[in-house]
């Protein structure tokens, strides 16, 4: 009898030939199943990439604009008109590249189809919120800018338009099949059908939501309505660190804000006082059309659209670029002879001061009523340099401290508002 020593060896220190035989064939199977996934990869082709990449924007796109509509804030509500718009598109593209992906082997030529119309969404998408632009891009990313109710600069809007084009600009190169398939394509109009259906709803049932809070319905033709923001109801800390309690807005053209009760209170004094026009800020209009006057200008200038957070040229109308720059220069002059003058051109008999904010619109009408000066070269807005070369010698300085004037009377004030009266 043979004897392998080299065998009787190994079997000594632990080797056992069957289970040795067991390892062989199970990696004989995994790399043959390795073979079979990589053949299937390679078997993809650039179909099938692109259909992968349809899935993955898709659930991309879908969970994004829910998340956005989930939190939705009511007011203001063309805030709520821009995020179900938004959102709208997105849903759309989203259905449109889950049914890509799930039907991609049956007619590669509706598809493409389907990719030129999601292209097509995605430039109304641009072109929409293109209007809606501030001065310039802020410190969250591009994929944070949705929930922040799509609050994108023209940096981030391109880069993401540029995103969601990909995968349709890529299946347009797909090779088409003569193939038609009416179930798929009723499929596809049904879907977009109850998505546009629960769009509506929701936006109804918000609508009806806002319509519990309302308080009191103001003067004025073009319906001028209050709104009480419950804490419990309304999420109060995303419009800023101030106290507000109420929500201006009304049926027409209205950028619509949410004011203190200090506000609320000057809107009811100022409906007492005799007619006249009011000099103010078009931030709020609201307040002063809501108390029964007319501002001397009631919107920006097209100069300055930059400054509107809203689809401005969609539905509103601009005031002139003298008209708008008459009244930053009333604010910024450091002479009360010059800020009279600038009343008496417009007929103005008032000035309505809001303190919330007014650095940050005093920034603005200095941009407006100079449109050469260099920030640069004071070290920013908020600097000292500027604020004591600039701010603080202005009638806008003293209008905000209540101090007393030689032209200007200070007829009422509180914590949040002032009014002066032409003397």
């Amino acid at each position: 009898m043979n004897i392998n020593i080299s065998e009787t060896i190994r079997k000594m220190m632990g080797w056992c030939p069957n289970a040795e035989m067991q390892l062989k064939r199970e990696g004989i199977y995994m790399d043959s199943y390795g073979v079979i996934v990589i053949n299937k990869i390679k078997g993809m082709g650039f179909n099938g990439f692109v259909s992968i990449l349809h899935l993955v924007y898709a659930l991309w796109l879908v969970s994004t604009a829910l998340r956005v509509l989930a939190n939705v804030q009511i007011f203001p509500w063309y805030v709520m008109d821009i995020i179900f718009i938004s959102s709208g598109i997105l849903l759309l593209i989203g259905i449109t590249s889950l049914v890509m992906f799930f039907n991609f082997v049956k007619s590669a030529q509706i598809q493409r189809i389907l990719a030129l119309s999601n292209i097509v969404l995605t430039l109304v998408f641009f072109w929409y919120l293109g209007q809606t632009l501030i001065s310039g891009e802020s410190q969250i990313t591009v994929f944070d800018k949705p929930f922040n109710s799509y609050a994108f600069g023209i940096i981030s809007l391109i880069i993401f338009t540029t995103i969601l084009a990909v995968p349709n600009i890529m299946a347009l190169f797909s090779k088409p099949v003569e193939e038609k398939n009416t179930r798929f394509i009723a499929a596809v109009v049904l879907a977009f059908i109850v998505s546009l259906a629960s769009l509506g709803v929701y936006y109804v049932y918000l609508g009806n939501q806002r319509e519990v809070l309302l308080i009191e319905e103001m003067s004025g033709d073009a319906g001028y309505r209050l709104y009480g923001l419950d804490p419990n109801v309304i999420d109060t800390s995303a419009y800023g660190p101030f106290e507000y309690s109420y929500f201006l807005d009304s049926n027409s053209k209205t950028t619509g804000h949410p004011i203190t009760a200090g506000a609320y209170e000057a809107i009811q004094f100022l409906q007492g006082e005799e007619s006249g026009s009011v000099l103010g800020w078009w931030d709020y209009e609201l307040d002063i059309k809501a108390s029964g006057k007319e501002p001397v200008i009631a919107y920006a200038s097209e100069e300055i659209k930059w400054s509107v957070g809203r689809p401005s040229e969609l539905y509103d109308t601009f005031e002139s670029n003298e008209k708008v720059m008459d009244v930053s220069r009333f604010f910024t002059a450091t002479s009360e002879e010059a800020a009279r003058d600038i009343a008496g051109k417009y007929g103005a008999r008032y000035v309505y001061i809001s303190r919330n904010r007014w650095d940050v619109y005093f920034t603005i009408m200095y941009m407006t009523a100079w449109p050469d000066f260099r920030v640069g070269e004071v070290g920013g807005f908020q600097s000292e340099a500027f604020i004591e070369k600039y701010y603080e010698p202005s009638v806008a300085y003293k209008f905000n401290t209540g101090a007393e004037m030689e032209y200007f009377e200070k007829i009422f004030e509180n914590e949040d508002v002032l009014i002066y009266e032409l003397k």
